[in-house]
């Protein structure tokens, strides 16, 4: 069976990881499967209504009130054109359900292949909750499957609680329930919920004994076979004053058909703290947004065009719920200070902005490690505002840039311009052109080139393939425009990033918002092409990142770890210093070297100390190992632990420090990806004049291996 699967099957392996996680990466013997323990009865499977032999959709499954419904009904159309991402996808959730106890790679890879469809959901129990806390323990997840033969000998091999038909309570490490599940198995869909009572519904919706989420005014019958998301904002509030009022929802859908698929977006956040933008603002064009210069990653046109009648006054006050006061009565006294009222910005003021966001290409995004910093410099962010009338626009420009002069003393300043130092080479830059007021901030030098290049024809992001084809396909006008250029973005990658990046295709991205005149709040609609590569971008760099951050917090505790026994060696000569007075300082020893803790480097998973009396952290007697460090660890371990005095040093052969025969080293070593390539992190320490004195930096040699 073909493993190029679509991110539906993705998206449901991710409940199932959960599912399978229960028993950690290293247990050695299932827990039992016997009854529960005195006191956690409550929790066992409940008595299940008879199992339904059939289900059509597992929107079927779900009960008509719930607050949140997510739905990932197709195989093999979402990233269809990125099978590189599929595949990376797929692959890691394999590997992670095969680090599993009793789980084999064969059968984690089965698993993932007869993933086809998901569906979460949370009941209407969670209504007005509040807390994520409470929608959780109403949620559930079903997941079909076009094989039932791997989900059952997946479902066997867990530790869990058996009930009536296939229902089923599981077990953590400590053997608590901590989920409760149903297998259809005539139907080949999987349950699990957070408790036992959003289970029984689910199972009663199912045999249509309860109405299901068809009935819903949230479930939209045109879009059931696209991936789907709805929310009731209403009910899923905590029911405050300020709470979304009935009828606020958020829905989401990404379209599939054979044309490029798109993303479709429905807002309604109704209530007199939302502001009613539709009926202030009216629709453009985005002509400003065009005149932008070419090779931004990303550019975003704002309508600033009042409707009929309207002022930037009226604009600002459909803001005076969200902010609790007058917005306008503000503005207004600020402008005061700068010798300005609301009627200059109004008549200064044309009906659009456009910002891109550009980054210099002669240097790379680095998404490694000081990538971070990096990706903070060699940008620039350029703003452009229209202007309705010359003299308006010269009164405010002027008296803004010498209200800056007053009260900075890093502007510099000449006619139609004004520029501000910022840290780092970085600057902020006003300039007053012909019909417009461009604001630019970011590296000095690139912004002055990337505000040269605007409005020259040429130059411009109209004369841009890409965007030109992405323009082509847009509904305006709207009241927001928003345009990603994938390809420039995968051109400034470098690493594992790009070639997951440049896996997706070079088509532009471009969405439109349009604002609903509606007097009940703010009422908008999005959509456009490129929903989907928006998506696929986001999993391509997650697998990525994901990836890194979860070694990252791995290799936390190799820095943490390696720190607090280097803190328990200081300790250790201290207290034998303050017990051996008479002995001259040259003659005071550290604690002599300590057995590794495991014995071997743990492989892509993790060891358990042992307890046992002469074992791991409990070897060594006064003056040897870990006994006369004094130092214990009782969690499970991604590293292998060492102390060695004297000699015998794991770091030097790698470039790290040797603190020669009067020192000692702490090291951890571990291969977190089971490659066979180790990571190395370690601490030294040096007895200088009868001290002991620790290095303050921490060696560090392939830290992700």
């Amino acid at each position: 069976m073909s493993r190029r699967l679509s991110l539906p099957r993705v998206l449901t392996a991710a409940g199932l990881v959960a599912l399978a996680s229960c028993g950690g990466t290293t247990a050695a013997t299932p827990p039992s499967q016997s009854a529960a323990p005195a006191g956690t009865a409550a929790t066992a499977p409940p008595t299940a209504p008879a199992m339904p032999r059939s289900v059509e959709s597992l929107v079927d499954v779900v009960p008509s009130d719930a607050v949140l419904v997510a739905s990932l009904p197709q195989a093999g159309a979402l990233l269809a054109g990125a099978p590189a991402v599929q595949e990376a996808l797929v692959e890691e959730l394999a590997a992670i359900l095969a680090r599993q106890p009793g789980v084999s790679p064969d059968l984690a890879r089965a698993v993932v292949a007869s993933l086809d469809g998901a569906m979460v959901f949370v009941g209407g129990e969670a209504s007005h909750g509040g807390a994520v806390g409470a929608l959780l323990g109403h949620g559930c997840a079903a997941a079909r499957f076009s094989d039932r033969a791997p989900v059952e000998r997946l479902l066997n091999g867990l530790p869990r609680e058996t009930g009536e038909g296939g229902a089923f309570a599981l077990r953590d490490d400590k053997d608590r329930v901590f989920a409760h599940g149903a297998w259809l198995a005539e139907a080949q869909v999987a349950l699990l919920c957070a408790r036992p009572e959003p289970l029984a519904r689910a199972l009663r919706v199912a045999g249509q004994r309860e109405a299901s989420f068809r009935s819903s005014a949230l479930f939209q019958a045109e879009r059931a076979k696209d991936p789907w998301l709805a929310l009731d904002l209403h009910r899923m509030s905590s029911g405050g004053a300020t709470a979304p009022e009935p009828g606020s929802r958020l829905f989401m859908a990404l379209p599939m058909s054979q044309d490029t698929p798109g993303l479709r977006v429905e807002l309604a956040a109704l209530g007199p703290e939302y502001p009613r933008l539709g009926t202030v603002l009216a629709a453009t064009d985005h002509g400003a947004m065009a005149k932008l210069p070419s090779g931004a990653l990303a550019a975003l046109g704002l309508s600033f065009q009042r409707s009929p009648g309207k002022t930037v006054s009226d604009v600002l006050g459909a803001f005076n719920g969200l902010a609790g006061g007058p917005v306008a009565a503000a503005a207004a006294g600020a402008l005061a200070e700068v010798g300005l009222d609301l009627g200059d910005v109004d008549r200064a003021l044309g009906g659009e902005a456009a910002i891109g966001i550009y980054r210099d290409p002669k240097h790379k995004l680095a998404l490694a490690d000081g990538g971070r910093d990096d990706a903070l410099r060699h940008n620039a962010v350029l703003i452009a505002i229209t202007a309705a009338d010359a003299a308006a626009q010269k009164k405010v420009f002027d008296a803004v840039a010498a209200h800056m002069k007053r009260t900075s003393k890093k502007v510099r300043t000449r006619p139609g311009w004004v520029a501000g130092d910022l840290d780092d080479h970085n600057e902020l830059r006003a300039e007053s052109r012909q019909g417009f007021v461009l604001i630019g901030a970011g590296d000095r030098s690139y912004l002055a080139q990337v505000a040269a290049r605007f409005g020259k024809e040429k130059e411009s992001l109209a004369a841009s393939p890409s965007f030109a084809e992405a323009r082509a396909r847009a509904n305006a006008p709207s009241h927001l425009e928003m345009y990603i250029d994938r390809q420039t973005f995968a051109g400034l990658l470098e690493g594992a990033a790009a070639a997951s990046f440049g896996a997706l295709g070079a088509s532009p991205t471009l969405l439109s918002v349009t604002l609903a005149p509606s007097d009940r709040g703010l009422e908008l609609a999005l959509g456009g092409q490129g929903g989907v590569e928006i998506l696929g971008t986001s999993a391509a760099l997650a697998v990525y990142g994901v990836r890194r951050y979860l070694a990252s917090a791995k290799t936390a505790e190799a820095k943490n770890t390696i720190g607090a026994i280097a803190r328990s060696a200081v300790g250790a000569f201290e207290r034998a210093a303050s017990s051996q007075k008479s002995v001259p300082p040259s003659s005071r020893h550290l604690c002599k070297s300590a057995a590794p803790v495991p014995a071997a480097v743990p492989r892509g998973t993790r060891y358990t100390p042992s307890s046992s009396p002469g074992q791991d952290f409990n070897q060594g007697d006064d003056t040897s190992g870990w006994r006369c460090l004094q130092f214990n660890l009782t969690m499970r371990a991604y590293y292998q632990y060492d102390y060695r005095a004297g000699s015998g040093y794991k770091g030097p052969a790698r470039g790290g420090p040797d603190p020669g025969k009067d020192g000692f080293e702490v090291s951890a070593e571990g291969d977190l990806d089971g490659d066979g390539t180790t990571s190395l992190f370690t601490r030294t320490g040096k007895i200088v004049n009868g001290k002991l004195v620790l290095n303050p930096e921490v060696f560090i040699a392939e830290e992700m291996e």
